[in-house]
C-alpha cells in the first residue's frame, strides 16, 4: 500500500499469547520507516514479505529491551542480504555506543554505513525535507523516551501519524499532535490497574482516549499490552465509553490512511 500502517509487535516486554514486543512498518509514499525494533522483529519483517532493502530509516524510542532487542539482529541480516546502503537509525543517547560493542564484539561490522542521529527526548524536528517531515515527542516513563509525529507533505489528504511509546498519561502532547490521521498509544493497563500505570509510569486504555479525544485523532490504536491481560477486548470497551473510533494493535493489521 502507498501510505499505511503495518503492526509488526505489539506486546509489553513481558510479552506472551504468541505475541512480539514494539515494532512497527510506516509507509509513507512508497518510504519505508520502522518504528521501534523489538525481538523477532525481522523474523516478522519477513514474514510479512516486506522487503527488507527498502527499510533506510529506523526510529527507536528509548532504550529498553522490548523496544530495540531486535535491532542487533536486523543490522546483521541486512549485512548477511548484502546490504550496500547506509542505513540511518534515529535514536536515544548510547544506542551507537550499545550497537558498536555487539558488532565489535563479534567482528561482526557491516558492509555499509550505519548513521546514528542521537534525539533527545524533546520535541523537535529530527527530518525536514519535500515529501515529509518527522518530529519527536517528550513524553514521559522511567528513562528518557520519545514519540514520533510524521507528517506528509503536499497531499490533499493530509496524513499524519504520531507514535506514542511507552509514557505515563501526558495531555501535554495534545497541541503537539493535533488532528492527527492516526495515533497509535501505548496501554499498558485497564483502569482498574491504574495504580500499576502510575508506578510504572504507564498509561491506560481510558487515559490513551482521552488522549485521543482531546487532540482531536481521527483514529486511535491501542498497543504495548501488559501480559496479564488475555481478553484484549477489554481494552477496546473501556476506550471506547471515550473515543468510539478505536481499534487494537493486533500482529500483521494493515491501517490504510
Amino acid at each position: 500500500m502507498k501510505n499505511s500502517l503495518r503492526i509488526l509487535g505489539c506486546y509489553s516486554g513481558s510479552g506472551g499469547y504468541g505475541r512480539f514486543p514494539s515494532s512497527q512498518l510506516l509507509i509513507l509514499n512508497k518510504k519505508f520507516y520502522l518504528i521501534d525494533c523489538g525481538e523477532g522483529t525481522q523474523f516478522l519483517l519477513k514474514k510479512y514479505n516486506i522487503r527488507l532493502n527498502s527499510i533506510d530509516n529506523i526510529f527507536i524510542s528509548h532504550l529498553h529491551g522490548d523496544h530495540y532487542f531486535g535491532l542487533p539482529g536486523l543490522i546483521s541480516y541486512f549485512n548477511l542480504k548484502g546490504r550496500n546502503k547506509d542505513l540511518n537509525i534515529y535514536g536515544p543517547k548510547g544506542l551507537k555506543k550499545i550497537i558498536t560493542l555487539i558488532m565489535k564484539s563479534g567482528k561482526s561490522w557491516t558492509s555499509y554505513n550505519l548513521n546514528f542521529i542521537e534525539i533527545e527526548s524533546k520535541n523537535k524536528v529530527i527530518i525536514d525535507n519535500e515529501e515529509i517531515s518527522v518530529e519527536s515527542l517528550k513524553l514521559y516513563h522511567r528513562i528518557p523516551t520519545t514519540g514520533f509525529i510524521f507528517k506528509l507533505k503536499n497531499n490533499d489528504l493530509n496524513i499524519s501519524y504520531a507514535y506514542c511509546s511507552d509514557t505515563q498519561f501526558f495531555p501535554e502532547i495534545c497541541d503537539l499532535i493535533r488532528n492527527v490521521s492516526i495515533l497509535y498509544h501505548e496501554s499498558t493497563f485497564l483502569e482498574k490497574h491504574s495504580d500499576l500505570a502510575l508506578k510504572t509510569k504507564h498509561t491506560t486504555s481510558l487515559q490513551a482516549a482521552k488522549i485521543a479525544k482531546k487532540s482531536n485523532a481521527n483514529k486511535l490504536i491501542l498497543g504495548h499490552f501488559s501480559a496479564r491481560y488475555k481478553d484484549l477486548n477489554e481494552f477496546k470497551l473501556e476506550a471506547a465509553t471515550l473515543f468510539p473510533n478505536v481499534f487494537i494493535a493486533k500482529e500483521g493489521d494493515v491501517y490504510s490512511f
